[in-house]
């Protein structure tokens, strides 16, 4: 069971959907590369703003998301990788959280 879950949510640029789910498929497979063993999925809005996305991590411990955030902050490679995510979204509404599973 997952305790801990991460959200990145946000907006995909207008004609990016494409790239913006290729560069996300490169990410997680990177990230898979490297023993990040969290259960990742994309969510694409059907009601509310278009093209709203969240992209969400769940994980087993909190060793796996401080593990997950290492990668993120110190890997060069995987922080361009990132970057191209970021590249095909529009940012005038996201947010990044950590939450905890309680029950």
């Amino acid at each position: 069971m997952s305790l801990y879950r991460r959200v990145l949510t946000g907006q995909v640029a207008p004609g990016q959907h494409g790239e913006f789910l290729a560069a996300a498929q490169a990410a997680l497979d990177y990230q898979a590369a490297r023993g990040i063993e969290a259960d990742f999925a994309i969510w694409d809005s059907i009601t509310g703003p278009a093209s709203q996305v969240e992209i969400v991590a769940q994980f087993d411990s909190l060793q796996e998301l401080e593990q997950f955030e290492e990668l993120a902050a110190q890997d060069q490679t995987f922080s361009k990788l990132r970057q191209r995510v970021r590249q095909a979204m529009v940012f005038e509404s996201a947010s990044v959280q950590v939450f905890r599973r309680l029950i």
